[in-house]
């Protein structure tokens, strides 16, 4: 038997007492910086009041001391703690022993409290590079989720806000907000004055919505990320919103989706408050109007820019019980094209004798600085119209051969626009990358006026036959989005585009249009360098339509009769049409197009390179018209 002289005991509870008091410790340290401050108070107090009445109790001072009571001695430890170079001058061996020690005590404590506060201070700037702490802000737009459509979102918001005294920005998007900042990159000059901010969080988690205050901001928008297969996110995103903010029908809320049936049944359970929007499906019909009209593109652009004269909805009290043909003349510095009633029924371009009631609104094509008032007489045309009724394209169309290269969401809709509207015989051949898509993926819709043909062609081997060549009347090139980055997809579409120029070039007689499809704006030069006709920008043109709902929502009502495939729609006729060419008035042109059954709300240069649309200009505006030139109409 071994003999136990109890020394293995206590080494086991000396043991367990060093680990008690580490775990002590390191719960102390867990609470935070408050609970580490106090301990670091605790421990200097304890240092102190030993000095003191240590130097009581033998009777000893430090230098300086002015008595040898106990708080003078309190006082003096006190000193020595913080700086050391108060003991320099003491004297005696006693006193000295114990300021050093004192001192080399203060100098533990100071250094630890001077890392606590490095500390502090690191994490601090960490959670605000993490976008983790609370927006203070009201009457702001918040945006939800992250696409390459930001960039023009946040510019269009900007510019739409620059005249409010302070115009914030929140983003709120599940990633790193220094990551999302560059990804933007906005700059002063972009954001024309507003403020952005960038909170990192969920955007269907209630308490990230809390933290970017969705229940003061004045407009909430929802985006659709760009590999999103379904409207999920989407739809979990709205729902969280109306739970942070008390419910629907405090804000709008504008959301974008993907599909139209969605679209359809979450207007119908959030109600008037959301606003969902398609937009794929409004950019494919924007691209069915430049097939049909060539330099719509430009109308396009200046439309929904909002530095740009834009749809805006005003009061129409000042008019009541006046016919919309008098209407039409009596604002000298806008464009009326329609009325709003109360219940969202919109119509456009109306019957001359058609007479508002209370509650309609006039829809108008107004720049931002043309003043909303009627004048008191409508104004009167120096010229009058030598031509009535009917005029500009047919409505039957000649036979249209179009030929889609690529595939997105855009590429089923804008079929289905051209099938609407065919004349027998067309026909569209779709050629598409069987790499990225399979041929049951791609959804054509049936026509009987519209044949319509699948041609897989992988990384660009399909070649133009003399026939196709000779036939087509149309191309366009679509950008992929599946499986590619916009850079990427540009940089295909841009290939694409120049072998098809090539190709082109050889052939004799009418050219084909082409129009292209970009995902970047910063591609759009080297598209028109590469002979692109017109071109789309889908991701500015995304941005721009949310920008405009969030500003005016009701104006989601206008756009889908603007861009509808039966109705009054923007249409380009020519001056000669309407017998305006050589130098005019604007008024002379409105009353001119008016007689004609239209709404002329600008023109556009056709001899002019790059040339850009005239919108709303004030009716005593000069021009002069070649017979080229195209009036911008609503009919």
């Amino acid at each position: 038997m071994t003999r136990d002289d109890g020394s293995g005991l206590e080494g086991a509870r000396f043991a367990r007492l060093g680990a008690r008091l580490r775990y002590r410790m390191d719960n102390l340290l867990s609470r935070g910086v408050w609970a580490v401050l106090l301990w670091l108070g605790a421990a200097t107090a304890v240092v102190v009041l030993i000095s003191s009445l240590l130097l009581t109790v033998f009777g000893l001072t430090f230098a300086d001391s002015e008595s040898t009571s106990w708080v003078e001695d309190l006082w003096q430890s006190l000193l020595r703690t913080l700086d050391t170079g108060t003991m320099a001058a003491d004297t005696g061996w006693g006193p000295r022993a114990l300021a050093l020690i004192v001192t080399l005590a203060g100098i533990l404590l100071a250094g630890t409290l001077i890392g606590l506060i490095a500390s502090g201070v690191e994490q601090r700037v960490q959670q605000m590079q993490r976008g983790k702490s609370t927006v203070v802000e009201s009457g702001h737009i918040v945006i939800l989720g992250t696409s390459s459509r930001l960039p023009k979102l946040i510019e269009q918001l900007a510019i739409a806000g620059r005249d409010r005294a302070r115009n914030v920005i929140v983003v709120l998007a599940d990633c790193e907000p220094r990551e999302l900042r560059e990804a933007v990159g906005t700059n002063r000059a972009r954001l024309h004055g507003s403020h952005l901010v960038i909170r990192s969080g969920l955007t269907d988690r209630v308490s990230d919505l809390s933290m970017v205050r969705v229940r003061e901001a004045r407009a909430v928008i929802v985006v659709a990320e760009d590999d999103a297969e379904n409207d999920t996110d989407v739809v979990k995103a709205v729902l969280a919103v109306g739970s942070a903010a008390g419910g629907f029908g405090r804000k709008p809320i504008i959301a974008e989706l993907r599909e139209v049936a969605m679209a359809e049944r979450l207007a119908r359970a959030c109600g008037d408050s959301v606003h969902p929007i398609v937009t794929t499906v409004a950019i494919a019909r924007l691209t069915s109007f430049m097939l049909r009209d060539p330099g719509m593109a430009d109308v396009v652009d200046e439309l929904m820019d909002a530095s740009g004269g834009g749809i805006d909805l005003i009061d129409a009290s000042d008019v009541v019980g006046l016919p919309f043909g008098e209407i039409v003349r009596r604002f000298h510095g806008m464009r009326p094209i329609g009325l709003i009633g109360d219940d969202g029924t919109v119509r456009l371009n109306p019957d001359g004798a058609s007479v508002p009631v209370r509650g309609d609104r006039l829809v108008t094509i107004r720049d931002h600085e043309a003043p909303p008032t009627a004048a008191t007489e409508p104004f009167a045309a120096e010229v009058q119209p030598q031509r009535s009724g009917q005029v500009g394209p047919a409505d039957q169309r000649p036979e249209e051969h179009l030929v889609v290269v690529g595939w997105n969401a855009l590429g089923a809709t804008l079929v289905a626009s051209v099938a609407e509207v065919s004349s027998p015989g067309s026909s569209a051949e779709i050629v598409y990358d069987p790499d990225l898509f399979d041929a049951d993926e791609i959804e054509v819709p049936t026509s009987t006026e519209l044949s319509i043909a699948l041609t897989p062609s992988p990384r660009l081997s399909w070649e133009l036959s003399d026939v196709e060549a000779a036939k087509a009347t149309s191309f366009v090139l679509l950008g992929y989005v599946r499986g590619l980055s916009a850079g990427e997809a540009d940089s295909r579409t841009l290939l694409a585009l120049m072998l098809l120029r090539k190709r082109l070039a050889d052939l004799r007689g009418p050219t084909p249009r082409v129009i292209v499809e970009l995902r970047d704006a910063d591609n759009v030069d080297l598209a028109r360098q590469a002979g692109a006709d017109e071109y789309i920008v889908s991701d500015a043109i995304a941005g721009r339509f949310m920008a405009q709902l969030a500003e005016q929502p009701e104006r989601r009502l206008v756009f889908l009769a603007l861009y509808a495939s039966a109705g009054p729609s923007l249409r380009l006729v020519t001056a000669e049409d309407l017998a305006l060419v050589g130098t005019v008035s604007f008024g002379d042109v409105v009353t001119a197009a008016q007689a004609a059954g239209m709404l002329a709300i600008g023109w556009r240069r056709a001899s002019t390179e790059n040339a850009t649309a005239t919108l709303s200009p004030t009716v005593s505006t000069m021009v002069d018209l070649a017979p080229a030139d195209q009036i911008i109409v609503v009919a």
